[in-house]
């Protein structure tokens, strides 16, 4: 039981680093992209793009992706991630938060 426990506590603080880390990057990005422009430069500029740039893997969201047709019903089925300089910091701190997490 006690395994089981502490599993799901991994898989929580994983995916809240992960959202977290998600919310950091957009935001960091949006301001970035605003400095950029204020100093004359673009909205997409190379700091910008280190902290946003995505490496995407989508799993059925195409459309070539898993499809049930009961001909008077048609369900897509899909998963994505989408992994960021931002995401990766999130996830690490709450593996440190984690660390000292009391149960």
């Amino acid at each position: 039981m006690e395994r089981n426990k502490t599993l799901g506590i991994i898989i929580l603080f994983l995916v809240l680093g992960l959202i977290a880390g998600g919310i950091l990057g957009e935001s960091l990005g949006y301001i970035l992209g605003k400095l950029g422009e204020m100093s004359g430069g673009s909205f997409d500029n190379p700091i910008r793009n280190f902290f946003v740039r995505s490496f995407d893997v989508d799993l059925g969201f195409n459309q070539n992706g898993w499809a049930v047709d009961l001909y008077l019903i048609k369900v897509r089925l899909g998963l994505g991630f989408k992994f960021n300089v931002c995401s990766l910091l999130g996830m690490g701190l709450s593996f440190y938060v984690m660390k000292w997490w009391k149960s």
